[in-house]
């Protein structure tokens, strides 16, 4: 790999590590400092929630498209939470929907 490629490689990863840790910061800033009384707060969280996830799990597994995924299924719990239909069989569902889309849109071997 030439140095001009990986060092543009490396600038990515770094811009994603910390576009991460300010999305973590400001998730943590935003459940311990605000007061959740209105809408707007709630659906900044939730935005805020997908985007910390979507860049912690694309990190993790190296894959846009995985971390994409997990990131959707979570914030698709916790909103199912917050409505109160989230309970450990809409959970499993989500898993199950999730692998199934992980086979279906893997890459063949």
């Amino acid at each position: 790999m030439p140095f001009r490629q990986r060092l543009n490689t490396r600038k990515k990863v770094r811009l994603s590590v910390l576009i991460t840790v300010l999305l973590w910061f400001s998730l943590l800033s935003l459940f311990f400092f605000t007061n959740p009384d209105t809408n707007l707060l709630v659906v900044v969280f939730f935005v805020n929630f997908f985007l910390a996830l979507l860049f912690l799990f694309s990190i993790l597994l190296l894959s846009t498209r995985r971390g994409l995924m997990i990131s959707i299924a979570a914030t698709l719990f916790l909103i199912m939470r917050l409505a109160g239909t989230g309970n450990v069989l809409n959970l499993l569902l989500i898993i199950g929907i999730l692998i199934a889309l992980e086979f279906y849109f893997g890459k063949p071997s």
